[in-house]
């Protein structure tokens, strides 16, 4: 009998995570293909075609984060051409592996394979969807997320080649992003480290110092191979950006009521969760440990979401802390067990269904709205390799085929430039990849908030002057183009050039600056 029933609840779960990969990676697909915030949409579009073409982040374009989902789109573009297909398919399979995983999490909390299913397809939808396209946020929680649930459940077990892969997994979510990694290896540090002394548990230390030292190597080498300084890699991916952390967190302001309305869902969970734990045990344990690492990973998501500009990506929570909860409550009566876990279930999909409308449907993330989306047109009229995406930008006020044939006259009027090297600062980040010219971008982005390149009050303000100076030369660039109706600053490249060196003037589509010294 035993074998009969263990036979069918692996065909069971089987059955569900069929159903839960092509799930999840159809929604995503799905949603990612519904209007474009070209800043955001296409952060790692130019970027990865770019690698592939031998431009490489840091040597050759100013970056702030971002490196490990730039590689990894480079690959999909490699196996798949430079198209819209192989950029949704990455972060399509990225929302597949995820869930998956986070059902396997769910059955390691001993929670039956349907309640496991019905929290997991909660979490698909309200994870990577949010955004669809490949997104540097996403990619570092996500990856910091694995590597979470790996360690809950690996605080006990002899594998020890797991802990290897946690230790390259915090590795890649840094290097997508440098926060909430950082925090995490922080705060997970202090409590492993604890844990494990405690139990005279001192190979996984050696395991996970060893592991890091390891990694960091192989990082220098290959920034080394790849010629880019050691001290632009300091400068622009962690000195630069931590001096950005530090204004915003001096610059916070909070307000109790708009971050208990933000965040509710996610906090009477976790706080009820804690109260559990406290009441049923303070011995220090495998579980208690685990629980109090997964705590940990919610108030570092929470604190990393107050500190940046992004719409609220962590809605994702709400489904694995309803999982804990499943596990935690134990009332002694089984029917009333029954209908709380009936309860849990019914506010889960009240909650899913409540941000799936406003985030999916109404692609809240990329600042769009459902009355816009029914003014998408079809992106191949840009070009054939954006076919799939329905194009939409939230910051054009005119019409969609308006900004399209000012995007197919930029596009004819760049390629006629047959002898002149030219540099473009614009957000379209698609456009280095389907134009015969180099478009030499500086950066990936241009935002005037500080967050993209340092500015003239930054303390790395010379260091960038010298980078864009030299790229300028490196490059032989002869004119820089701004859009006109993008209605970007020209002090992004004015405060760095002296004016004598340009003069600027402008036609139907472009301000153009035609240089003719460098300072």
């Amino acid at each position: 009998m035993y074998i009969l029933h263990k036979n069918k609840n692996n065909s069971t779960n089987f059955f569900f995570i069929i159903i839960l990969c092509l799930f999840s990676f159809f929604i995503n697909y799905h949603y990612a293909k519904l209007g474009s915030f070209p800043i955001d949409t296409f952060l790692h579009y130019d970027s990865a075609h770019g690698i592939l073409n031998g431009e490489l982040p840091i040597r050759d374009y100013w970056v702030v984060s971002g490196l490990t989902v730039d590689f990894i789109q480079s690959l999909f573009f490699k196996i798949f051409g430079t198209n819209w297909f192989a950029y949704t398919l990455h972060s399509s399979l990225f929302n597949c592996l995820t869930t998956v995983l986070v059902y396997f999490f769910f059955l390691k909390l001993k929670i039956n394979n349907l309640k496991a299913f019905l929290f997991s397809i909660s979490f698909a939808i309200l994870s990577y969807t949010i955004s669809g396209t490949p997104f540097v946020d996403l990619h570092a929680t996500f990856f910091l997320l694995i590597t979470t649930l790996l360690i809950i459940n690996n605080l006990s077990t002899k594998f020890f080649f797991l802990w290897v892969l946690i230790v390259f997994l915090i590795f890649l979510s840094f290097l997508s992003k440098q926060v909430p990694a950082t925090y995490a290896i922080f705060a997970y540090s202090i409590i492993l480290f604890y844990f494990f002394i405690k139990k005279k548990d001192f190979k996984k230390i050696i395991i996970i110092i060893l592991s890091a030292i390891s990694f960091l190597a192989l990082l220098i080498i290959l920034l080394k191979f790849n010629k880019i300084d050691l001290k632009m890699f300091y400068i622009q991916y962690l000195d630069f950006p931590r001096s950005i952390g530090s204004y915003r967190v001096n610059n916070f302001e909070f307000s109790i009521n708009t971050f208990f309305n933000n965040y509710k869902f996610i906090i009477i969970p976790a706080l009820l969760l804690a109260f559990i734990k406290i009441k049923k045990n303070l011995i220090i344990s495998e579980e208690v440990i685990g629980f109090l690492i997964f705590l940990v990973f919610t108030i570092i998501l929470i604190f990393h979401q107050l500190m940046t500009k992004n719409q609220i990506y962590i809605y994702f929570l709400i489904p694995i802390l309803f999982g804990f909860l499943e596990r935690e409550i134990d009332l002694s009566n089984y029917k009333l067990k029954k209908y709380f876990s009936i309860f849990l279930i019914l506010v889960l999909a009240f909650i899913t269904t409540k941000y799936h409308l406003r985030y999916n449907e109404s692609r809240k993330f990329h600042d769009l709205t459902n009355l816009q989306l029914k003014t998408a047109v079809k992106a191949n009229k840009i070009h054939s390799s954006l076919a799939g995406l329905y194009w939409k930008n939230p910051h054009y006020s005119g019409n969609a085929l308006d900004e399209i044939s000012i995007l197919n006259r930029a596009q004819k009027k760049i390629s006629s430039i047959k002898d002149e090297e030219i540099m473009l600062i614009s957000h379209y980040n698609f456009l280095d990849s389907i134009i015969s010219n180099n478009l030499n971008k500086p950066n990936k982005t241009f935002t005037i908030d500080g967050a993209s390149y340092p500015g003239k009050n930054s303390k790395h303000y010379d260091h960038y002057k010298i980078f864009l100076i030299n790229k300028i030369k490196k490059d032989k660039i002869s004119k820089i183009l701004f859009f006109k109706h993008e209605k970007i600053s020209p002090k992004i490249i004015t405060i760095y050039i002296k004016k004598k060196c340009y003069d600027s003037y402008e036609d139907e589509i472009f301000y153009i600056f035609k240089l003719r010294c460098f300072n």
